[in-house]
Parts: C-alpha cells; structure tokens; sequence
C-alpha cells in the first residue's frame, strides 16, 4: 500500500452508534414510522462513512520521482507534489509536511520543532483529478532539507474524528544549500617544485617541447636550445623561450574537530573552504578534498579523489553542504599519517582548522617531501591563510 492508514474516532461516535440501534429497535416496536425513518436514515448514512472511512486513499498515488535541487542562499524555489486520485474524493482534507528548516516556506506559516519546520496545506481531490501543490520556499542556510513527514489528514464528515494518511515511502525530493563564500586574505601562489603540464608562471619548469618564442641568446643557455633559423635571420645566437609548466594541484584539508568536539567556528571554516574551491575552480587548478568525519567506506574519512571543473566543485559542495554539529569527527592526525601513507606528492597543502602537536609532525613530514603547506586561521572572524611552519604548538585538534 502507498499509504499507511490511521483512523482516529471520537468515543462519542460509538456510543451514538449503540444508542441509535437501542432506539431503532424501541420504535420498531412501539410503532413510530417516521421516526424510525429517520433513525434508519441516520444509520445508513453512519454505514456510508465508514465505507467511505474504509477505502479512503487507496487509489490515491504520489508522483515520487527523485529530485536534487542544489541552490545558494538566499535563492529561492519550491517543493513541488504531484497527486493523482482514482479513489473516493478527498475533501476537508489537510497536507502535513516536515522537513529541514535550511530552507523556510515564503507563503504558508509553520511551525518550527527542533531543527525541523512543519507547515499544513488544505487539500482537497476529486475523483479522477490531478492536484499539484507547489510549496515555495527561501533558502536560509546550509544544508540539507529532507522530508521527514509527509502526510494527509482528512476529518470526518461528522466530526467525530480525523483518517490520517501516511506515505509509506520515502520522499525522493531534497534541497541541498551550498555554503557562503567569505574571502580569504593572503591568497597567493609559491613556486611549483613538482613536474607537470600546466601552465604555471612561477614554476621552477618549463615544457621544453612547447617554445613560445626567442630572445637573444644569455651566457649559460644550453646549447640545445640554441633556435638556429631565428639566429641566422637575426644574425646573432637566438635562444628558445619555452612555458613554465608544472603541477599546481591543491589537497585542502579541512579539520572539523577541536579537541573531541566539533569546532565552534564550523560555518566560517566551511565557508573559507568553499572560496578556496571556488578559486580553484576558476583558476582551473585540479584539487582534493579530505575531511575528518568517519565514514564507513574502505577510508575512513572523506576524500574527494582529485578533479577540477564544476563536476568536481558540485561534489565537493554537496559534502560541505552535509556537514554538521552531529558529525562524528575522525582524528586528524590518523587522517593525515593515511594520506602521507598512500604516497601521492601534493605540490600545494591547505590545511583548515585546528592543529595540535600530532598533526603538527605529520605536516612536517609532507613539508620535507617538497609540498608547500599553507595554514588557514580565522581570525576574529577573518579567513587569513599564510604558509605553514611547525612551531609549539597549543591548539587542540
């Protein structure tokens, strides 16, 4: 069944139901026909609501197609139900939801339970109609907005009670909110020491199979580079300019722990990370992410495999937009001693959150196989990121 049935009745009716056939009976008996009519008359209609009690919402189905809606704050948009009805008419009838309150509904009033918003929509459907109710809402924060209940109540037609229709499915409709971006200071890139093909101008390599043009030819130039059509038209030692290349990729480490707890400063460290993404993105820098939440796959962390692109900032986004202060930290320094274990040379470490002593040693550790490490601070509110170096440190992680 699609729907789970809870019929809800006021003691009231049954003691009327019992009274009417007391009564049914003593007219019966005593000979008072048009009172008897309508008892009779009370009865069937009595009959007729428990019918209709009975088969309600049994040919009522919910277009449950899945769904993702990715937005930032402050957009807007709507949760949109599609029901279709084969069954009885559904009248004075009432929809319950409750979902997630990232997003907060602009047009109906609701009522906030915890971290949850629940709001009542009237509804009503014929016989062989199609109903669509549109839900319009504000994305407010980050997030991830579920439905939790879903859920038609329809009073009896007597008052006597309520039928309460719960979809047994899960809804396959969510809203994902992207976090804020807040500008991190000091952003700037150090000279790339691991080979590689981009193009990268502060790279300590160059593509020697790419020459971009000539100059004139300085002490010291090796000889092979020596571009000799050049020198005979210039009439003096042309030497090859070729690109600087190399591999700028970016490994972004966020901490969401401090100590054994989560970080008072979640949101701000989430949103300098999502600038960095951002940047990345639109610098065209390859990039991965790992952060210490536990998860139950073959690491025990998260880790976003490296890739670049809007492909790799929406997957790295949907994570962020999932985190919270019921995530379960993994301890960061166990995080990075796996990645340094899995041995992929990283040109460029960012590293977001809290340090203690034990991650202090294994940055360290990275530093000396030549990745560049940059540390991220929030300072007074400001995202500050400068370049890692290990001094004593106080700070829990």
């Amino acid at each position: 069944m699609e729907w789970r049935k809870e019929v809800i009745i006021n003691r009231n009716l049954n003691f009327a139901r019992s009274t009417l056939i007391i009564l049914i009976i003593l007219t019966f008996l005593f000979g008072d026909k048009w009172l008897l009519f309508i008892l009779l008359t009370a009865v069937i209609l009595l009959f007729i609501h428990h019918a209709y009690i009975s088969v309600l919402g049994r040919d009522l189905h919910l277009e449950n197609d899945k769904e993702i809606t990715r937005m930032n704050i402050d957009d807007e948009g709507a949760w949109l139900f599609t029901f279709k009805n084969k069954g009885v008419p559904i009248v004075k009838g009432s929809l319950n939801i409750a979902f997630d309150d990232c997003i907060e509904p602009t047009t109906y009033p609701y009522v906030k339970n915890r971290s949850f918003l629940e709001i009542s929509i009237p509804f009503k459907a014929w016989t062989n109609e199609q109903v669509e109710v549109r839900v319009p809402f504000s994305a407010v924060k980050r997030g991830i907005s579920h439905i939790y209940k879903f859920e038609i109540k329809v009073n009896h037609l007597f008052g006597s009670g309520a039928i309460i229709l719960n979809y047994n499915g899960i809804i396959k409709k969510k809203k994902l909110v992207y976090p804020n971006r807040k500008i991190v200071q000091s952003l700037k890139e150090p000279s790339v020491l691991f080979h590689g093909y981009q193009d990268v101008r502060n790279s300590l390599f160059f593509d020697p199979l790419q020459p971009v043009g000539t100059r004139e030819y300085i002490k010291g130039d090796s000889f092979q580079h020596i571009h000799w059509k050049a020198t005979a038209r210039m009439q003096q030692l042309q030497t090859k300019v070729f690109p600087h290349s190399g591999a700028r990729h970016w490994l972004l480490i966020l901490n969401i722990s401090e100590g054994h707890s989560i970080n008072r400063d979640l949101e701000e460290l989430i949103s300098y990370t999502a600038f960095l993404i951002e940047h990345a993105v639109k610098e065209n820098i390859p990039f991965a992410v790992a952060i210490n939440i536990r998860t139950h796959s073959d690491i025990p962390y998260f880790y976003l495999s490296e890739g670049e692109g809007r492909i790799q900032r929406q997957k790295a986004f949907e994570i962020l937009s999932m985190l919270s202060i019921h995530s379960f930290p993994f301890p960061p320094h166990l995080m990075l001693k796996d990645i340094e274990k899995r041995g992929s040379s990283v040109p460029i470490i960012i590293y977001i959150g809290n340090q203690n002593t034990a991650s202090n040693n294994v940055l360290l550790s990275l530093k000396m196989k030549k990745s560049t490490i940059f540390e991220l601070e929030n300072a007074n509110g400001q995202g500050v990121m400068k370049e890692w170096s290990q001094v004593p440190c106080k700070r829990s992680g």
